[in-house]
């Protein structure tokens, strides 16, 4: 459907993957941070997957919904900094070791959560209020 907005496209892809990205990657960390890791992004993966599809059905709390676990990962890398070793790959190979880092930044790490809050305007324009509440 081409009158259908890219971005809500974009974005509701990128909160689903954002919840499954996790499920095929193990980062060498330290057990702590693992687990640490690995606790955050399994409270995080439905509400993620529920409000992509949300997005992509136009429905403005899903909007809400995005924001606020992008906002909530976001804090979480401020407060918890060692966090961001989660995201990086190291391999022998550096060219591939980078391209999987950029992914990883880009879908499952901060990168994506600030596309995703810097979408928030236009997210709102083009998805549509409860029923029955005035625009």
């Amino acid at each position: 459907n081409v009158s259908f907005p890219w971005i809500l496209w974009a974005v509701g892809w990128l909160a689903v993957i954002k919840a499954v990205l996790w499920l095929a990657y193990e980062p060498v960390l330290p057990e702590a941070l693992l687990r640490t890791m690995g606790f955050k992004l399994l409270l995080a993966a439905v509400p993620f997957v529920v409000c992509g599809i949300g997005l992509w059905n136009r429905r403005r709390w899903a909007v809400w919904g995005a924001a606020t676990l992008a906002a909530v990962n976001l804090l979480f890398l401020w407060f918890y900094p060692k966090s961001l070793q989660a995201y990086l790959i190291e391999s022998e190979v550096n060219a591939l070791s980078m391209v999987l880092s950029a992914v990883m930044l880009l879908f499952e790490g901060p990168v994506g959560d600030a596309l995703i809050l810097l979408a928030v305007p236009f997210l709102f324009k083009t998805t549509r209020l409860p029923h029955g509440l005035p625009a």
